[in-house]
């Protein structure tokens, strides 16, 4: 015997079918026999990863410590195993040199100490890659703004001379 199906089978749909097959002879009395099958549906890697949110802000303190946790990104594959894998990169590599993030799980941590005067917000532009055969990905782009504390004290200039005076 043989199990045939009408459509294709998404595990992300339905992942298990529980069959009962019923077979009954010509016999007088006819004899019933009955079997469960169970079927479980294996996995392809027919989604790619998405992330939480279309962007993302992550709002930084200036006079961060370096090493700093600052962000962390979430996203999540609906296929299994290894097809649900992911790993994180960031894409741009000018900002790469102001963070790194953790390939594993998202976390974004500080490479330097921002200066708001120097260096008020910058985008990095991530990407979520999944294990599966063949790899799908997803970009996002984080908007990284540096919030200003109260670190320069204030400094008292000359007034400049006013016209017309010695």
């Amino acid at each position: 015997w043989k199990l045939l199906v009408q459509h294709g089978l998404d595990r992300e749909t339905t992942p298990r079918y529980d069959i009962t097959v019923t077979c009954t002879d010509a016999g007088d009395p006819p004899l019933t026999s009955k079997e469960n099958i169970h079927v479980d549906v294996s996995d392809v890697n027919d989604n790619a990863p998405t992330f939480t949110q279309a962007t993302y802000t992550a709002n930084v303190m200036e006079n961060n410590v370096i090493g700093d946790s600052l962000f962390s990104l979430t996203a999540y594959d609906a296929d299994t195993g290894q097809n649900a894998r992911l790993n994180f990169t960031i894409l741009n590599s000018v900002e790469a040199a102001y963070v790194s993030i953790n390939a594993q799980n998202g976390a974004i941590f500080a490479q330097k100490s921002f200066d708001y005067e120097q260096l008020k917000n910058f985008q990095i532009h991530v990407m979520v890659l999944d294990s599966g055969v063949p790899p799908l990905s997803s970009n996002v782009t984080v908007d990284v703004v540096i919030l200003d504390q109260n670190d320069n004290a204030p400094v008292i200039v000359n007034p400049l001379p006013e016209l017309g005076s010695n």
